[in-house]
């Protein structure tokens, strides 16, 4: 893969995780607050809200690494949608973090 091509795949990773963040934005927000889920999350297990968002995108990871034993037995439909998700925690994360601190 040239410079490129990989430039161009990582916008369009981009791409997909920032329409991804909308929609699922839309589904996950209460009260105004984008990151309550996992403020309630960490209430819930008596835990900070970065370790709950952790332990949620743990869930995602550990599938990516039992895919990857296999990786030709997914589509990339399949591959997008568990990366895209995986990705969008990291942005959360930035966020949460940042939240949390101010």
């Amino acid at each position: 893969m040239t410079n490129e091509q990989f430039l161009i795949e990582v916008e369009r990773a981009y791409v997909r995780s920032h329409i991804l963040l909308v929609k699922k934005g839309k589904e996950y927000t209460s009260a105004g607050d984008r990151l309550d889920q996992f403020h309630r999350a960490a209430a819930a297990q008596r835990i900070l809200s970065t370790e709950a968002l952790i332990g949620m995108a743990t869930k995602h990871f550990t599938s990516i690494a039992d895919m990857s034993k296999d990786p030709g037995n997914f589509t990339t439909k399949q591959w997008h949608d568990k990366l895209d998700d995986l990705r969008n925690y990291t942005f959360l994360l930035d966020a949460l973090v940042t939240d949390v601190r101010e």
